[in-house]
Order: structure tokens, then sequence, then C-alpha cells
């Protein structure tokens, strides 16, 4: 192994396995009571846009994050690929509305939505580590917009959302990676600020 981006692709591989075994085995998990404590940290009260994503293949399941996101009255965007190797944008969705496949055929809302900048940032992952590391897909994608949004200074918080059992000792980062602020499991809550 010569360079970190093998490493990581070496991992990606396994954790893709690892994950796909853990959502077969049960495929949903949701600790309310781990939301609720989040909540509590982050003064979600405070928060007005919230930004999730549609689970896709063997991601936890973000069905009832994405509804309760609604039951707290909170704007709920998503985020969209407009250009390929660009940051993320993030456009208004509301619960009565139906999906379009996106780049890479992640359903994200349909039509000329609302683009907003959220103040919470809930992330996919394969895999994160005990120093709020977290590894993607490999496109860059969050760690792009995470780099956008503190250029233009708008303050959010990234909360990773993961099975458990995709934790690791240590993933591999280069000078391009952003940390998460937490993550969120079906049993525990991380923090990293």
């Amino acid at each position: 192994m010569n360079n970190i981006k093998d490493e990581k692709s070496i991992i990606r591989k396994k954790q893709k396995i690892i994950r796909d075994k853990i959502f077969n085995n049960n495929p949903t998990h949701f600790a309310l009571s781990l939301f609720n404590k989040l909540f509590k940290k982050i003064n979600f009260q405070e928060i007005n846009i919230v930004s999730s994503f549609i689970s896709i293949n063997s991601e936890i399941n973000t069905r009832e994050l994405n509804n309760l996101i609604f039951i707290k009255n909170k704007i709920l965007c998503l985020p969209v690929i407009e250009e390929k190797n660009n940051h993320l944008i993030f456009k208004q969705f509301r619960s009565d509305e139906n999906f379009v496949k996106g780049h890479m055929n992640i359903l994200e809302p349909q039509g000329k939505n609302k683009i907003l900048n959220p103040e919470l940032i809930f992330v996919p992952c394969l895999a994160f580590d005990h120093q709020g590391n977290r590894l993607g897909y490999g496109g860059g994608y969050y760690d792009r917009t995470f780099d956008y949004l503190n250029k233009i200074n708008h303050k959010f918080i990234s909360v990773a959302y993961a099975f458990e059992e995709q934790k690791l000792d240590y993933i591999p980062i280069d000078k391009f990676d952003f940390k998460v602020d937490y993550v969120i499991t079906e049993k525990n809550l991380y923090s990293f600020q």
C-alpha cells in the first residue's frame, strides 16, 4: 500500500461487505432517545433547516429520521449533485413530494425546489472512527461541501448516521477530509466537538 487513496479503497470494499451483512440481519435501527439526546446537545430548537439523505442500498434507514424532522417542524432539505466534482447543493423537500433519480441514481427532490444552506447536516458513511473521521464513498462531495460552507462562513453541525458496527479504530485521512461533529448509531451518540 503506497498511499492513503489505496488504503481507503481497500477499507471501502471491506466496509461495504460488513454494512451489507449488518443491514441484512436487521434493516431497521432507529433510537429516538439518542436523537433526543443529540437534539438537546446541539440546541435543536434553534435550528430551522436540516439536511438529511434518502438511504440507499444497505445504508442505515433514514425514513424515521426524516419523519422526525418533519414532526419537529423543521425544513428538510436533501443533497443534490448538480455538477460532478463540485460541492453539493441542498434542495428543500416536502413530505408530499415525489423523488427523481439524480446523479449515481440517488433520489432527490423533483423540480425546482428552493436551494438552502442547512444548519444541521446528516451524512451517510461507510465507516467512522473514534476521532470523528468519516469514510464516504470516495467522491468527496461532503468534504467539498463542508469546505464550501466554511469558506462562505456558514455555520453548521455535521452528524454521520451509521450502524454501530461501522466503527473502526482508524480511518486514514488526507488534507481534504473533514471530521464530523457527531456520529449517531442505533446504540450510541459520539461527540467530537
